[in-house]
């Protein structure tokens, strides 16, 4: 039974798209791919991808695949200036996601595919802006983007049952910053995402869709 259990996490066969796959979290997501038996191509316009891809203006490669990871984002750094840049972070971060989403549709549709939205625990709450220096900010399209990821994430599943369509909201991952108000007490380790990664692409999670999984160490409850 234990067998059973486990085998339902399997991807082997499975082939999954993540864009910003250079950045940290989408190396991550490519690795947990591959640990559970499938295949990974990064996107990306920075590092060394699979395939070097622009989300906002790039057509998607003729290849199969059974699962897109939409995990780009723009600026997410603090700043002085929050209210700039907001156009081309939502042209990343959000409009890049409902393009590739919209691209990737009918063949998602017919192989009964995945696509997981990478969202944020500001998908859920205001950022706490004492955690940053003096003088700088949260950018307000980081918010933006991140809330409307949810929202596109449900409009997805509701849209096209044949695709199981979820939003991971994760808490920030400890590079050394100021730990927010967290129940735990501390920020996640990369790690700690693998597990929710690996049940939202897997057929472990075939009755899940529409849902907004949260892996923050508590910090939305509070």
């Amino acid at each position: 039974q234990i067998r059973m259990i486990l085998d339902k996490f399997s991807l082997k066969g499975k082939i999954a798209l993540i864009t910003g796959g250079e950045g940290m979290l989408g190396k991550m997501i490519g690795r947990t791919v591959r640990e559970l038996g499938g295949q990974a191509a990064s996107l990306d316009i920075t590092g060394f991808p699979d395939i070097m891809f622009d989300i906002t203006k790039d057509e998607l490669p003729n290849m199969k695949f059974d699962i897109l990871v939409n995990n780009a984002v723009g600026s997410q750094d603090a700043t002085p200036s929050p209210f700039k840049k907001m156009l081309p972070d939502i042209e990343v971060g959000l409009i890049g996601a409902a393009r590739m989403s919209g691209m990737a549709q009918e063949t998602l549709s017919l192989n009964k595919g995945v696509i997981l939205n990478i969202g944020s625990d500001l998908s859920l709450i205001g950022p706490d802006q004492s955690l940053y220096k003096e003088g700088f900010y949260k950018p307000v399209s980081y918010s933006m983007v991140k809330h409307g990821i949810v929202g596109l994430t449900r409009w997805f599943a509701s849209t096209y049952p044949d695709i199981r369509c979820n939003c991971l909201c994760s808490g920030g991952v400890d590079v050394g910053q100021k730990v927010p108000a967290v129940p735990m007490g501390r920020l996640a380790q990369l790690y700690e995402l693998q597990g929710a990664i690996a049940f939202l692409l897997s057929p472990a999670s075939s009755y899940v869709t529409g849902s907004v999984l949260t892996v923050d160490g508590g910090r939305t409850c509070i």
